[in-house]
């Protein structure tokens, strides 16, 4: 266990912190920040987070993927703007955004375009499908995909 104060406190409320859900090594490591543990010694935890498999960023990429297209319907663009902002690397991004099945991803735009044009209740078919596409790319569909599907409407 690394040496710090209050050294067996603090790294059990971690393990408890990483036991929860799983975590970044960014998010530990602001965790740690906000504790007052100097750079050095923030390094040093983490190592034995990750060591005692607490911490692994691409298994926090793979589960937050799944998460955020399951559970949250946010599309690839989306989800990787904020892997990016848990400054977590660009090969693990791309690996946990190439795992995602495409026809299940498909078919999770395909419903988010299905209940917004359900709650649009706009006539103009033009103005509607803008406003569906809108909602679509807000939620990090790629603006293409998003398109091809809403041609469709009537």
């Amino acid at each position: 266990m690394p040496e710090f104060p209050c050294q067996k406190d603090l790294y059990q409320k971690l393990q408890s912190f990483c036991s929860y859900r799983e975590r970044s090594t960014f998010e530990v490591s602001q965790k740690l920040k906000e504790s007052g543990v100097n750079i050095e010694k923030q390094k040093q935890i983490i190592d034995k987070l990750k060591e005692e498999g607490f911490v692994d960023d691409r298994r926090f990429v793979e589960t937050y993927v799944r998460s955020k297209l399951f559970n949250n319907h946010w599309g690839k663009v989306k989800t990787e703007l904020h892997l990016k902002q848990l400054n977590i690397p660009e090969d693990l991004i791309a690996e946990g955004l190439g795992s995602v099945d495409g026809s299940e991803y498909q078919n999770i735009l395909k419903k988010v375009i299905s209940k917004k044009n359900n709650e649009i209740a706009d006539t103009n078919v033009e103005i509607k499908k803008h406003k569906i596409a809108r909602y679509c790319i807000q939620k990090g569909f790629e603006p293409s995909l998003v398109w091809s599907f809403i041609n469709d409407i009537k």
